[in-house]
């Protein structure tokens, strides 16, 4: 039996379905892989299938943030021969796909038969998956959920203005590494400084979240004026309750790149795709690929057009840190108080 858990979900729509799944003889079979379970990216992914009334079957395949499991997931791949792969995150899409520049050298050791829809990568360029956006000359295409780094930056400076900015990263994942060195480029652009710090590993190789609130009291006392939170899986996701809620003890007001952290965890303010949507993008370049039959290589890499500026209101009263009035004209504000709620 196969070791690692799959779940199998059937979605089978053959009513009031549109002419162009009335001629297919049986659902799509889309093979979904996460890496730390799933998000409302995914919800959004599937929930486009359903609402377009396209018949499709989906396997779910997680993770669990064990990249060892990557050759096992892959022969299974090849074995059933979905019709496409649907991958979650840089780790994933990078264990599934490779770096381009891998490929010639070891092609069967990846997934190149069939095609690959991607999200929630960072930046699929500098991470080696593709050499451009427009055209990835693979059979993979995808999108990603972080506004540029520059763009994330001003929205900060939009809030307060800044003079040194904190961040915590996991050097096991690649995109945290790209973010990070791209922060030290804008430092120097800007005029800031940063104060990077990553986690620990222990013997195995792996990060030590017990150390995170340790890191977190570092940065505060490196006077930093913001930490800034990634789209990192393992501090910004999986850890992202405990180094927010260690932030506010320590008065440090977090600014995120990713929606989780802030609708889920404490962070103060984020410039984010929102999830869902990110998803229902996602799943419209899989149909293009599996209802309109175009290659991978002729849909572009692409973020959503429009990102949300979040402002956590119960964080920004705890810290004293009190939004712009221009600023929450165009925000989103969530988890205001009742009292600042009533007219």
């Amino acid at each position: 039996m196969n070791s690692i858990k799959s779940v199998v979900c059937i979605l089978c729509l053959w009513m009031n379905l549109p002419l162009y799944a009335a001629d297919t003889q049986s659902p799509f079979h889309i093979y979904m892989v996460v890496w730390r379970g799933e998000t409302e990216v995914d919800v959004g992914f599937r929930e486009y299938f359903k609402n377009n009334r396209i018949p499709v079957t989906f396997t779910l395949k997680d993770m669990d943030r064990d990249s060892s499991k990557f050759p096992e997931v892959i022969a299974e791949i090849k074995r059933v021969k979905p019709d496409l792969v649907y991958a979650v995150s840089t780790p994933v899409t990078l264990g599934l796909v490779g770096k381009e520049k891998d490929l010639k050298a070891n092609p069967e050791k990846y997934i190149t038969e069939i095609p690959v829809v991607f999200t929630l990568v960072t930046d699929a360029v500098s991470s080696g998956i593709v050499s451009n956006n427009a055209s990835s000359q693979r059979n993979v295409t995808g999108t990603s959920h972080v506004a540029p780094l520059e763009t994330q930056l001003n929205a900060l400076l939009s809030y307060k203005p800044f003079k040194r900015l904190g961040v915590i990263y996991n050097e096991k994942e690649q995109n945290s590494v790209i973010i990070t060195q791209e922060l030290q480029t804008q430092a120097q652009k800007l005029g800031f400084e940063l104060v990077a710090m990553t986690v620990p590993l222990d013997a195995a190789g792996q990060p030590i979240p017990e150390l995170l609130p340790d890191l977190v009291e570092k940065i505060a006392r490196a006077n930093v004026d913001y930490l800034y939170m990634g789209p990192d899986s393992f501090v910004a996701g999986a850890n992202a309750d405990v180094l927010t809620r260690t932030a506010l003890l320590y008065q440090l007001p977090t600014f995120t790149a990713t929606e989780i952290s802030i609708r889920k965890s404490d962070a103060m303010i984020g410039l984010v795709s929102g999830y869902y949507s990110l998803g229902q993008f996602t799943a419209y370049k899989a149909e293009q690929i599996l209802v309109e039959k175009k290659a991978p290589q002729e849909i572009p890499i692409e973020t959503l057009k429009r990102f949300s500026f979040i402002i956590n209101m119960k964080v920004a009263l705890a810290l004293k840190v009190y939004p712009p009035l221009p600023v929450v004209q165009f925000a989103e504000v969530i988890n205001v108080p009742n009292k600042i709620a009533q007219p």
